[in-house]
């Protein structure tokens, strides 16, 4: 059941071991290269979760979960400090997600999903985004999806603060606020038993301070925190009388510690290793959706048995060049 997961997890193991052992020598000895700085950027994130939701929708908790990304950015345009339009940018990127076979997954390769975005930046600080995106999932039939298209606002907040956090540093919230409309499947399940294309609505947070455990060894100690919401037929319910709807999706606090990797010398890229607890808790329906079908939920997706309040944890690696 694990077959086609656990060598992922070793070939990844393989590869850090063999690319660190070297490294750690020679990464004091030599003088780091200027990082990149072209127009190009790549990051890379693998991620271990212990359990997958979706803005709230249980997906999986069974066994090995393995989530790699990969995105390509390009800078199209860059203004100076007095413009009020300082960046332009495109983005295209792939997520997955891989994980033990439990009902109702039929495969190890649950999710495939395909972002496309583009993002102007204001003064340095506010930036609008906006894009398409396509979830796919073949874990649980070929032709299972849903698309969408979103608008985000985000707001770097660093340095405006009229106080300092302990070791003069700045306090930031870095707040966004995100929302997204179906337009085609529903993350619901609902639309077999008619539910509608949803609307989905989502703000966060992400407060840190950071600290040094050692020598050039700082590490940033993070409160990510993320609220869910429907503003229309997003967390649908399906029973025998209709669907119904609730506006309260889940709240999501991590607990979270960011250690990079200084051993990597700066011409591989920034290599950040990233781990935490985090406090989830759902919405009625959402509950409701976590549990095995039945008449109070026909499009149940028998994930977590109906639970409304769990703890989960993630460990990730993450490669930015």
């Amino acid at each position: 059941m694990l077959s086609s997961i656990r060598p992922l997890y070793l070939l990844l193991a393989l590869a850090v071991a063999l690319f660190a052992s070297p490294l750690a020598g020679r990464a004091s000895a030599e003088d780091p290269p200027a990082p990149n700085t072209g127009a190009l950027s790549l990051t890379v994130n693998l991620n271990a979760p212990t359990a997958y939701y979706f803005r709230g929708i249980a997906q999986s908790n069974a066994g090995v979960q393995f989530e790699p990304y990969l995105e390509l950015k390009a800078n199209l345009y860059e203004g100076g400090e007095k413009d009020v339009l300082t960046g332009g940018y495109v983005k295209a990127a792939g997520f997955a997600h891989f994980n033990s076979v439990a009902p109702p997954i039929k495969t190890n390769y649950y999710e495939q999903d395909v972002y496309l975005s583009g993002g102007l930046v204001f003064f340095k600080r506010l930036t609008l985004e906006g894009g398409w995106n396509l979830y796919a999932y073949p874990g649980i039939g070929s032709s299972a999806q849903v698309q969408e298209v979103y608008g985000k606002v985000g707001f770097d907040d660093g340095g405006i603060w009229p106080f300092k956090l302990p070791g003069d540093q700045d306090f930031s919230l870095s707040p966004y606020a995100l929302v997204a409309g179906e337009t085609s499947g529903a993350a619901d399940g609902a639309g077999a038993f008619g539910g509608k294309h949803g609307i989905y609505m989502e703000m966060g947070i992400d407060p840190g301070y950071a600290v040094d455990i050692a020598k050039d060894w700082p590490v940033r100690l993070h409160l990510p925190f993320t609220l869910g919401l429907s503003l229309s037929n997003y967390y649908e319910v399906a029973t025998a009388t209709g669907v119904t709807d609730q506006t309260f999706g889940f709240a999501d606090l991590g607990f979270v510690a960011d250690v990079p990797l200084k051993f990597v010398p700066a011409r591989y890229g920034k290599w950040t290793f990233s781990g935490g607890p985090h406090l989830l808790w759902l919405g009625s329906n959402n509950k409701l959706l976590a549990s095995p079908p039945g008449p109070q939920a026909l499009n149940g997706l028998n994930v977590t048995g109906g639970k409304g309040f769990e703890v989960y944890g993630i460990a990730g690696l993450k490669i930015e060049y």
